[in-house]
């Protein structure tokens, strides 16, 4: 029992690094965003918010705020007929949002109302000569078709993923009993050798939860 409460609390920590990253990387990247906004360099802005939306975590408050910052930037861009920066704007939105997902989708109501947004844009900038005749609606409705089209996870990366989580969650539990005695003792080689298996699938774990 005693051996499982250390494995469950080495397992806790390391999440928590993990989450703690992410949290505090997202609200950097805000900040920074609000500080280039203030200073009216919106296209530094944008992305500042692009990469505070990135670092997302279930219940992260500056990931949501980030995206709630960009539709005003969007917004605001419309209002001024500045179409560019609009889509822009939007496009980060999805950019983030998509590049968060794994075996689910987050923020999907902001996904889809960028999406809609994205192709009445796009339906209003210059036609290349195969749209010409076609009208707006249909523009629309064939820009949205692409932008809604279902590009799931990566198989790949998901599975990457998965192998990385279980590897370092065994890995910990592999410490416990293998690199502690019955007395709680560090047992320096196999703490070294599971040690460096935990840091591994914890590596794995991290690019394969980015790339998926």
């Amino acid at each position: 029992m005693k051996r499982l409460r250390t494995g469950l609390l080495v397992a806790a920590i390391l999440t928590a690094i993990v989450v703690g990253r992410v949290l505090l990387s997202a609200r950097s990247e805000l900040r920074s965003g609000e500080a280039a906004l203030d200073r009216g360099q919106t296209e530094e802005a944008i992305g500042h918010y692009r990469r505070a939306g990135h670092w997302y975590a279930p219940g992260n408050p500056w990931s949501t705020e980030a995206l709630e910052r960009l539709v005003f930037v969007a917004r605001r861009a419309e209002m001024q007929g500045d179409l560019d920066t609009a889509l822009r704007a939007y496009r980060a939105i999805r950019t983030s949002i998509l590049g968060t997902r794994s075996f689910y989708t987050p923020h999907p109501s902001k996904l889809s109302a960028a999406n809609r947004r994205i192709a009445r844009l796009m339906a209003r900038l210059p036609r290349p000569p195969e749209d010409e005749g076609k009208t707006y609606a249909r523009l629309v409705e064939e820009h949205l078709a692409l932008l809604e089209r279902d590009d799931s996870p990566s198989a790949f990366w998901s599975f990457v993923m998965l192998v990385g989580f279980a590897t370092w969650i065994v890995a910990a539990f592999r410490i416990v009993r293998r690199g502690l005695d019955a007395d709680g003792r560090i047992i320096v080689r196999p703490l070294l050798t599971w040690g460096g298996v935990l840091v591994v699938g914890l590596g794995v774990w991290i690019v394969g939860l980015w790339l998926a």
